[in-house]
């Protein structure tokens, strides 16, 4: 029995008591719908987690409004590649059998879609949150639940479209840093993969003593050093830079390094000469690389009995060479670098090494080096040689004292490869 019939039977009620009886049955009316809408986006909130990705986010967007809000048809777009608007793709779609949903929508569709009338949907957009372009699009049907007014099914949707867009945005960036954090691990493994290339410990020798100073720009870089004992007085050392950063240049330097120890064989046994083992690199660059992928570098056999040095330039900065109480010299150049002109011929440079005297091998990450503002140069790396050959302690200190100088900044990959006979 309802309340106006209880009343009558209790004598009946005046016209302006009716009224405001009826006035408080339309609040309490009012008051149930927007508590259902509120528990329903709320409901939505606590579902619309960044990890189910954004079409996991709208899929259950569509399934909570189905079930919860009794609609029984409804579709959704959601933005490509999250560009804020310019390609949008059919996420999901439950009935409208008679409507026509394109795939894909372009912007010029999209706002078609939007704003054409006479469809059986409402078509909400989804609004990015610096109101900079359209995250995507939500069609729902009516609603036969007798809780959502018109008034309030049109509140109801516009919260629900701007809990959707917070949810997507959040999704996005959720997804990002998924990706940025599998390619820090996988380039972090890249890393590891190539100092594991670089020597893990230098050659012992009688009177030689060896250090190096590696440190890419990038998580990997285009750098390499080596060190490889001939024979009990003889050391091959090699350093190279192959132009680019990054993976690429990376794995380029990876197929030098593989190439140069298979070569070193016949090296050992004088199959090869060193200017042999040069132009034997060259030739498989050349094939195995593209011609804007060069590498300079250089080669050199150190012997430590006679001081004698036996070099090959690549087109690389020329290794310099500080002798005791003299001023550093520079190797003299000899050929262009490998990789661009198959079948060029590279040619034997010779210098001689007293006692004491420091040979330092570098890339042009430490020339273009800035220090206290200016570029290093060839003069200010000749400084530098000159510094570490007159340093206090063992060479390996003295070569990263100077260069974690506080005063160097170093933009580009850079490796020294520093040897001094005692």
């Amino acid at each position: 029995m309802g309340l106006h019939e209880c009343l009558r039977n209790e004598g009946g009620i005046s016209g302006p008591e009716r009224r405001k009886l009826s006035i408080k049955e339309d609040l309490a009316a009012e008051l149930s719908r927007e508590r259902y809408a509120l528990s329903s986006l709320l409901e939505f909130a606590r579902t619309l987690t960044p990890d189910l990705g954004p079409h996991g986010i709208i899929r259950s967007v569509l399934r909570t409004a189905m079930g919860k809000s009794l609609i029984k048809e409804a579709f959704a777009y959601i933005e490509i590649s999250n560009q804020t608007g310019e390609e949008f793709e059919l996420a999901a779609r439950a009935g409208f059998a008679d409507e026509v949903l394109p795939d894909k929508l372009d912007r010029r569709g999209y706002e078609k879609l939007i704003n054409e009338t006479g469809h059986r949907y409402t078509a909400v957009p989804l609004v990015s949150s610096d109101g900079s372009g359209y995250l995507g699009m939500l069609g729902l049907g009516p609603s036969i639940n007798p809780l959502l007014s018109l008034d309030t099914e049109a509140t109801y949707l516009a919260s629900l479209a701007a809990l959707t867009s917070i949810a997507l945005t959040n999704a996005w960036l959720f997804e990002r840093e998924k990706e940025r954090e599998r390619l820090e691990s996988e380039l972090r493994l890249a890393r590891d993969i190539q100092q594991s290339l670089l020597p893990q410990r230098f050659p012992r020798m009688k009177g030689i003593e060896f250090a190096a100073f590696s440190k890419p720009s990038e998580w990997v870089g285009g750098d390499y050093y080596d060190v490889i004992e001939l024979d009990n007085h003889r050391v091959l050392l090699a350093i190279a830079d192959v132009v680019g950063k990054g993976v690429t240049a990376a794995l380029t330097m990876s197929n030098l390094q593989a190439a140069l120890r298979a070569l070193v064989s016949l090296l050992r046994v004088g199959h090869y000469s060193l200017v042999d083992v040069v132009s034997e690199l060259n030739r498989l660059m050349c094939e195995s690389t593209s011609p804007e992928r060069f590498i300079t570098a250089v080669f050199g056999i150190l012997d430590s009995t006679t001081g004698r040095l036996d070099s090959v330039v690549c087109g690389h900065p020329n290794p310099m060479i500080s002798r005791p109480g003299k001023k550093v010299i520079t190797v003299e150049s000899s050929g262009i670098p490998l990789g661009i002109v198959n079948g060029f011929k590279y040619q034997l440079c010779t210098d001689h090494l007293d006692r004491g005297s420091l040979l330092v091998f570098y890339t042009d990450g430490l020339s273009e080096a800035m220090y206290s503002g200016k570029s290093l140069g060839e003069q200010g790396t000749a400084e530098l040689v000159a510094a570490v050959a007159n340093g206090d302690g063992s060479l390996d200190e003295s070569l990263h004292h100077a260069m974690q100088d506080s005063a160097i900044s170093i933009e580009d990959d850079v490796t020294v490869l520093a040897v001094q006979l005692n």
